[in-house]
This record gives structure tokens, C-alpha cells and sequence, in this order.
């Protein structure tokens, strides 16, 4: 039987949303508003500055020439897309508070299925209070309804596969015992669920995740960190249960103002509540680097054991990158670029009753866009998408073309 998690954090999600309709009322500590970051970003308004609270409507239209879930039937399509996005921040010298939401609605001239819609939704949010001297409170919530994959999620079905709702939310306790030394306390839910119950019954789960790092100033440029995590797994429908432990360590080091770099090395060690045990190296590791004021790079990177999107194989090691950047060419025009690549290797099963040969899987996303502000308010955008799949299974391989042209309006 399904369980009822996501009606619940349905609920929350419609709390935390009525929240949000006070959130322009209110004010920092200073008695205004905190002005909000303007850069060239999709949802920004190039180079003018702005108010705080920002609304982005977008209309684009465009071609998909692949809306099913594998690379046989393909059926393309015009379509048109209209979204809604707005951001709001404030701040004082003890709390600072960002918002960003978004929804949007894409019809498909042609649509695979029947259904000519595909709605979606996200909300995120990021609050960091510092309630003494010594302790810092922060919490960063993230939550999506939509029907297409995210490669920058490192989750889930990379090809569409129907709509899904995903949350990750983190909450930290961090206190400084000493000049030098200091802790970090964090808990992280996690949870995923697909409309389609056929995906669903392998994809649908709650992830618990209780984590604790010693942190240790080495150098005014450099901490070192030692980490543990507890990981509690929970499928609505499959056996598939599990727990994991991760012993790390690592560091976070400024190489200057403009570069820095965070990684975190070590082993896990997964149990399955039906049997069995594995383990592995784990690895993770992020570096951001500012080349000017014109251009920003990031940089991510993951090697782990993770939840394999596939019925019969109950486990998979991955290595994961990304890749993204943005370049304003000129006061006007912005240009960014988002590439992902994975390496998945599926672990053959030979139980009495289940046997699966294990197969390898790369996937690989780009997507460029490029913006023209026109105006503070008004501004052009066109995009190309392109992912491919190559599987050792055939029928999971898949591909796809997406390009889109539009216009922006930001009040």
C-alpha cells in the first residue's frame, strides 16, 4: 500500500506558500528592505539595478523533437511556454532572508499522451540568523512540481517520465567553541515522488540525513573538516529500504577573493534491510571562480553509491559532473552554459527469484541560452537543450533536441 507522505508535505508546501504573501511587508532590522542582487541572470534585469522584490513574466515559444521516454516512437512537437518567477531578499546585520518561486505552463501542439499541458512549480529559499555571537541558525529549502528531468537535481529518471514532485530541505545549527574550532550540525529531508505509479513503485522515497562536522581553522584562508553522516533510506513500495554511513574529511579553502574551493573525501558504507551490505569511496567536491566581474564559473563533482532509476538492479555507483557558466558579453547581452555529465554502473542481481545482468549508463545535458536587455523591464532570450542517454539496455537510451526563443518582462 502507498503511504500518504506526499499530501502531507502538500499541505506544508500550501502553509509555507501563505507565508509568503506577507513576505513584501516586511523589513530588515536597518528599517528598509535589503536591496536585492541585479545581475544578468535569467530572471534579472541586466544592468539596471532594481527593488528588492522582483517579478519576471516570460512567454517563449519552441521546438521539442523528442517528448517520449526513450528514443524509440519519437514524437515532436511545437510548443509554447508562459511563467510567472519572482525573487525577494532582505537582510540585517544578524538575519538575511532569500526568496525565489517560480510557475509556468507549457502547451505541446502535438502532445505524446493526450494531455496537452505540463504544469510545474518550484519555491526556494535560503534564511541564516545569527542568534548569538558564537551560535548561527540557517535553513535552505528547495521544492519543484514539474515534468521534465533536471540533470543539476542528480536524481531521479533523466528522460521524461511523467510529472514528479522533489523536495531537499537542510537545517543547520553551527557554534564557534573556540576562535579556531567550530561545528556544524545538520539534518536533511529529502523526498521524491512521481505522479505515474509505474515509476513511482521504484522511484518513490524519504531520504533522512543527520550529519555533524568538526571544523578547524588551519590557516586564515583554510579550514579542514572532518565529517560524519547517517543516511536513512524509505521506499513507498519496494523493498529497497537502507542505511548508510559516511566517514569524511576534507577542506574549504579561499586560493583567492575571486576562487575558492570545498572538498570532502572518504568512505560509505550502505546496509539493505532485506540483506546484504556494500561499500565504497565517496568523494564530492565544488569550485566557484570569478574571472571578473563579466564572468562566473562552478564547478561540481561526485563519486557514490546512489538510488538506481530501474526496477530489477537495487543498487548503482555513480560518478557525477557539472559545469556552469555565465559571461556578460556586454552591458546588455548575457550568455550562460549548464553541462552535466554521469557514469552509472548498475550492479548485476542473481537472487533466486530475480536475475538482471548489471550494465553501464552515461548521460550527458548542455544547455546555452543567451539574454538581451533591452530595457530595465524588457528583454529577448533564446535557448538550445540538448541531452543523450547511452545505455547497455537498449530501450533506455534516449536522446533529445529542444530549442526556444522568447521575451521577459521584470516589474
Amino acid at each position: 500500500m502507498r503511504t500518504t507522505y506526499a499530501p502531507r508535505i502538500g499541505l506544508l508546501f500550501l502553509a509555507f506558500l501563505s507565508f509568503l504573501t506577507v513576505l513584501p511587508a516586511m523589513r530588515s532590522e536597518g528599517g528598509g528592505p535589503l536591496a536585492a542582487g541585479t545581475g544578468g541572470g535569467e530572471n534579472g534585469t541586466g544592468i539596471f539595478s532594481g527593488p528588492p522584490f522582483l517579478v519576471t513574466v516570460s512567454v517563449r515559444d519552441g521546438y521539442d523533437d523528442n517528448l517520449s521516454t526513450s528514443k524509440l516512437n519519437r514524437q515532436a512537437s511545437w510548443f509554447t511556454n508562459t511563467g510567472i518567477s519572482a525573487s525577494y531578499s532582505f537582510g540585517s546585520p544578524r538575519t538575511r532572508f532569500d526568496l525565489n518561486a517560480g510557475a509556468g505552463v507549457t502547451y505541446y501542439l502535438k502532445p505524446v499522451s493526450g494531455d496537452d499541458y505540463d504544469t510545474n512549480f518550484n519555491v526556494s529559499f535560503s534564511l541564516t540568523h545569527k542568534a548569538t555571537p558564537r551560535l548561527t541558525l540557517s535553513a535552505v529549502v528547495y521544492a519543484t512540481y514539474q515534468q521534465e528531468p533536471d540533470f543539476s537535481l542528480a536524481l531521479g529518471l533523466d528522460r521524461r517520465s511523467g510529472n514528479y514532485f522533489y523536495t531537499n530541505d537542510k537545517f543547520t545549527v553551527s557554534y564557534q567553541w573556540t576562535p579556531r574550532f567550530s561545528t556544524a550540525t545538520s539534518y536533511t529531508l529529502g523526498a521524491l515522488h512521481y505522479d505515474n505509479s509505474a515509476v513511482g513503485i521504484f522511484e518513490d522515497r524519504i531520504e533522512n540525513t543527520f550529519g555533524n562536522e568538526f571544523r578547524f581553522l588551519l590557516w586564515p584562508t583554510t579550514t579542514v573538516v572532518a565529517e560524519y553522516r547517517y543516511e536513512i533510506v524509505s521506499y513507498d513500495d519496494i523493498s529497497r529500504d537502507s542505511t548508510t554511513h559516511f566517514v569524511l574529511a576534507g577542506f574549504d579553502h579561499n586560493f583567492s577573493p575571486q576562487l575558492n574551493m570545498s572538498f570532502r573525501g572518504g568512505a560509505e558504507f550502505r546496509s539493505y534491510e532485506t540483506g546484504g551490505d556494500l561499500s565504497s569511496p565517496y568523494f564530492e567536491g565544488t569550485l566557484n571562480y570569478n574571472l571578473g566581474k563579466n564572468t562566473s564559473l562552478g564547478w561540481t563533482n561526485r563519486y557514490a553509491i546512489e538510488e538506481p532509476d530501474v526496477l530489477l538492479n537495487p543498487s548503482r555507483t555513480t560518478f557525477r559532473t557539472g559545469l556552469t557558466l555565465k559571461h556578460d558579453f556586454t552591458a546588455r547581452i548575457t550568455g550562460s552554459l549548464a553541462a552535466y555529465y554521469a557514469h552509472e554502473v548498475y550492479d548485476a542481481v542473481n537472487a533466486p527469484s530475480t536475475i538482471s545482468p548489471g550494465f553501464n549508463e552515461d548521460s550527458f545535458d548542455l544547455a546555452l541560452s543567451v539574454r538581451y536587455a533591452i530595457t530595465r523591464y524588457f528583454a529577448i532570450q533564446a535557448g538550445y537543450d540538448y541531452t543523450d542517454v547511452i545505455s547497455g539496455i537498449s530501450s533506455f537510451e534516449y536522446s533529445r533536441n529542444r530549442i526556444f526563443a522568447g521575451v521577459d518582462v521584470t516589474f
